[in-house]
């Protein structure tokens, strides 16, 4: 623990009102900022004694949104250095009174100061932890996805090339039963399983999807007055081998992925089904971009507020002035990963340093450095977000006429692939693809999947499938009391093939019928009896005519023509 003079700055912003507290008012303040963001937690005091009122308190007690910008900086830095700025959203907040006994106290000034406690943190951390999206955008990138549900409060730059990727299905599943992910946890996870990196920037507020770490400046030297103590650590040695598995059987792929450190015969597998070779070669890349071996860090403990500007993602250099050349870090160059800070006012009392632009605090620093050409990327813990997404939807077809239940077979044009298209009602009845496969059945039968067939639609972030149906046929259902089975064949109700298996006084009948608008052909097995029937309607003259030739062979009359 070191004392320092510090110069604070701190606003508050409720709806359109500012509200700056003297840095001599703060009294308390603690501080973990990571690559990826912040959380905060400070106190300050507003006195009701020069105004006769605290503006403050009536909005501080609403539930309405508050915005905090905070800037720190050494009092006694000659150079012109750039102060720590954070700027985040409350996430709690408590008030402690001081009053005065009403036997004593002069009317109207019941409370002389109130002692405020706010946490708070980076803006994505706060929002998005509270977003709970399920969505869906067909034919669309990854970007337009995350533009689609950032929010205004959140500024986000894009330098990634995958996101630039369209895709036929993107789907959310955040909001479903069960899934505890919210959208920071799928941002995380997003940034996490396609070997990305999430940086947030304190000094403009910002935040950047890209496909390496930042380059800030150039390396400065960091004074070893600075610095009390100092601490390589070393992060445990990933010793596995990477095997990618693709299980299509039609064309089986393995693909070992080596590294130095590995011990023989340990290894992680990645198992995928990947009908396409581009597809398996794009994942196998991945996972090999992703087998990092961590490099050390150092552990700083500070002796005194940092003379330089120093925050997240800043490069030093522990070398010259009184470092010595023999050291560990000597000639490297290493990134500021994180920040710790907690301090106290020296002064506790709450009318010490009032109103006054600083103070004197016990402070306890401490940070975290990694070699600039560390691959590893430090990110927050996150909740898997929970795939797929069930929705229903309606199998589209555009053969044949509006009201005929024909089936389609789409070929993807990259791919070659055959496919449905199903309409999702939720979503405006955008089309997903799904592969065209037998889904329940075997080989043996042939059954597309018709027209405006209700069916549950499994969507996974980029892809999707038919899981089963929802409801019958129109004409399929047979009545309770029939004990029925039926096999529904048809485009329309004039054009279709109808296969029962019927009781009736509990005896089964088999009915065959085929139907071709006024033409019928039937065959109908009974107690006793095999019935082939020809029926065709005329209209002769707005008269409605039959023509029938029936065939009847009864165990008992012999054959009946008729």
């Amino acid at each position: 623990m070191f004392a320092d003079a510090l110069k604070v700055k701190l606003k508050l912003t409720v709806g359109k009102q500012d509200f700056t507290i003297p840095g001599g008012n703060v009294k308390t303040l603690r501080l973990d900022l990571q690559p990826y963001g912040f959380t905060c937690l400070t106190s300050f005091v507003v006195s009701s004694q020069e105004k006769r009122r605290d503006d403050l308190f009536p909005l501080f007690i609403k539930q309405d949104l508050m915005e905090v910008r905070l800037e720190l900086e050494p009092r006694w830095e000659e150079q012109e250095i750039e102060p720590l700025k954070l700027r985040g959203m409350v996430t709690q907040k408590n008030i402690l009174e001081e009053f005065i006994p009403e036997e004593v106290r002069v009317k109207g000034e019941p409370i002389l100061y109130r002692h405020y406690q706010i946490a708070f943190a980076d803006p994505a951390s706060v929002l998005w932890r509270q977003h709970f999206p399920c969505d869906l955008m067909v034919d669309k990138n990854v970007k337009d996805m995350l533009e689609a549900n950032r929010g205004s409060k959140v500024s986000l730059k894009y330098d990634w090339d995958p996101l630039n990727k369209k895709f036929a299905i993107n789907a959310l599943p955040l909001g479903a039963e069960g899934n505890e992910a919210s959208f920071y946890d799928f941002v995380i996870w997003l940034v996490t399983s396609h070997n990305g990196v999430w940086s947030y920037d304190c000094s403009k507020n910002t935040y950047t999807l890209s496909e390496s770490k930042p380059e800030v400046g150039k390396a400065e030297p960091l004074d070893k007055l600075d610095v009390e103590d100092l601490r390589i650590e070393f992060a445990e040695t990933s010793r596995y081998n990477v095997k990618v598995l693709n299980a299509y059987s039609e064309k089986p792929q393995k693909e070992d992925i080596d590294q130095d450190q590995a011990v023989d015969g340990v290894r992680h597998d990645y198992l995928v089904r990947l009908p396409i070779a581009g597809d398996f070669k794009e994942c196998s890349k991945l996972e090999k971009e992703k087998l990092k071996v961590r490099q050390h860090e150092i552990h700083l403990i500070f002796g005194r507020y940092p003379q330089l500007t120093y925050r997240p993602w800043g490069l030093v250099k522990l070398e010259g002035g009184l470092w010595s050349d023999k050291i560990f870090p000597h000639g490297k160059v290493y990134r500021v990963r994180s920040i710790s800070l907690e301090a106290s006012a020296v002064a506790p009392a709450i009318t010490a340093d009032h109103n006054m632009d600083h103070a004197r605090y016990n402070l306890e620093m401490s940070s975290q450095l990694e070699p600039k050409s560390e691959e590893w990327v430090s990110l927050p813990p996150f909740k898997t977000p929970l795939f797929p997404l069930y929705v229903e939807g309606k199998v589209v077809s555009e053969q044949g006429k509006k009201e005929e239940e024909t089936y389609q077979i789409y070929q993807d044009k990259k791919t070659s692939l055959d496919q449905y298209r199903v309409a999702i009602p939720l979503w405006n009845n955008q089309q997903v693809v799904v592969p065209f496969e037998p889904n329940f059945f075997t080989g043996h039968f042939y059954f597309p999947d018709y027209k405006d067939a209700r069916v549950l639609v499994a969507l996974d972030f980029h892809s999707g499938r038919i899981v089963r149906f929802l409801d019958w046929r129109p004409g399929a259902r047979l009545p309770m009391d029939t004990q029925g089975d039926h096999i529904l064949l048809c485009k329309t109700d004039k054009s279709q093939t109808s296969l029962q298996h019927i009781y009736v006084d509990d005896k089964p009948v088999l009915h065959v019928k085929r139907t071709s608008d006024k033409d019928t052909e039937m065959i109908k097995m009974v107690e006793g009896s095999l019935i082939l029937e020809t029926k065709e309607e005329e209209c002769w003259d707005s008269i409605i005519g039959t023509l029938v030739c029936r065939v009847e062979l009864d165990k008992q009359k012999g054959l009946i023509l008729t």
